[in-house]
């Protein structure tokens, strides 16, 4: 027996051999725990059979995550869920966007288009449409209905669900703000680094395929260096170890997130790097391991902005044209695009200057 279908003999649905739940317009209610044990093709033939039961070409399938025991028809059920449209079992999403000042409502959906259309074709999935919900009450907000068409074979309806969440997640935090250091980071160290695919490097984002060679003065340098690029520039960075990119017009973007073979220990030993070659130390910087499914490691760094009185930033040690080292040298980097520029010798000397001016302002100041 299927582990979900309708049965049009009692007109009810049927979830794992027990009677199933139903929402107030006789929909199909599935439960969270259900879903893993439920394939696609199963739900999209039990959907059929209702749709055809009632001489339709549409069924709708919710999701409540309520205890048994609270259930109510007419209670709260997630934002995503599932439907049948003529033959194609497809994602629902109900969202709230941000717009901005002076996008209109065709403007928004078509950046919710562009935004998800990378992570929807890498999961075998489109989508299919966007509409704007009536029940938008805010000028700087839209209640939007999104339809996901994906790939079925072979999958189960926690593999679709959790399509639908991801992009739920995506859209919270890149569409609802603006890509910044401190969203990029939360996906990241919440499993969801392999959304930040089709971001571009810049100002506050570094992505690295591999990691710094742990233990040798290059490796260290180079290190201290892409720390001190975001230290010294004005809304800090994040730069994260795992993450290929490619080139596209006008810079790179990311195209992979498959994590590096990283051994235990590995933020420890990339503070204790840190601490011997950058100066001073960067206030609440923060260096995270991420696992991946595949068993690698994504590492994250993420730098907030710095105060001005702490810069610039000094990093122990430079690399120099030939690949070779120089441990009494002083590099000073600063992070400019996708690239970087060197703190010059007349920056410095200002920042020396204004320094001993305001001692000097000091020394002399009346008590």
């Amino acid at each position: 027996m299927p582990s979900v279908h309708f049965s049009r003999r009692d007109e009810e649905w049927v979830v794992q051999g027990e009677r199933g739940h139903h929402g107030p317009a006789g929909e199909l209610v599935l439960k969270v725990g259900n879903l893993p044990n439920i394939q696609a093709a199963e739900l999209r033939a039990a959907l059929r059979s209702n749709a055809a039961f009632y001489d339709s070409h549409d069924a709708v399938a919710l999701v409540s995550a309520v205890p048994d025991e609270y259930f109510d028809e007419d209670g709260i059920v997630d934002n995503v869920g599932f439907a049948l449209q003529g033959d194609v079992l497809v994602v629902t999403l109900d969202d709230v966007i941000n717009i901005g000042p002076d996008e209109d409502e065709r403007g928004a959906l078509e950046r919710v288009r562009a935004l998800l259309t990378p992570m929807l074709s890498r999961r075998s999935a489109v989508l299919h449409s966007a509409r704007v919900d009536d029940l938008s009450t805010a000028s700087s907000t839209l209640v939007v209905t999104l339809v996901i068409r994906p790939s079925t074979r072979g999958r189960s309806a926690q593999e679709l669900f959790a399509l639908g969440k991801d992009a739920a997640r995506l859209l919270d935090a890149l569409m609802n703000a603006a890509p910044s250091r401190m969203t990029v980071a939360d996906l990241v160290r919440g499993g969801g680094a392999d959304l930040l695919i089709g971001l571009p490097e810049g100002d506050w984002l570094d992505a690295k395929k591999l990691e710094y060679a742990a233990g040798e003065a290059s490796g260290e340098i180079s290190l201290a260096q892409a720390v001190a690029r975001f230290a010294n520039g004005d809304a800090g960075g994040v730069v994260v170890f795992g993450a290929a990119t490619k080139k596209v017009p006008g810079g790179e973007v990311i195209r992979a997130v498959d994590g590096v073979n990283a051994r235990p220990g590995s933020a420890a030993r990339y503070l204790r790097a840190l601490d011997r070659r950058l100066y001073p130390p960067v206030a609440g910087l923060r260096v995270d391991e991420v696992p991946t499914s595949a068993g690698k490691t994504i590492i994250v760094i993420e730098v907030p902005p710095q105060g001005e009185e702490l810069k610039p930033f000094l990093v122990h040690g430079a690399i120099l044209a030939d690949g070779r080292t120089e441990g009494a040298f002083i590099s000073i980097v600063q992070r400019r695009g996708e690239g970087s520029i060197p703190i010059t010798a007349p920056m410095i000397h200002a920042s020396l200057a204004a320094g001993r001016a305001l001692l000097r302002r000091e020394y002399h100041s009346p008590d």
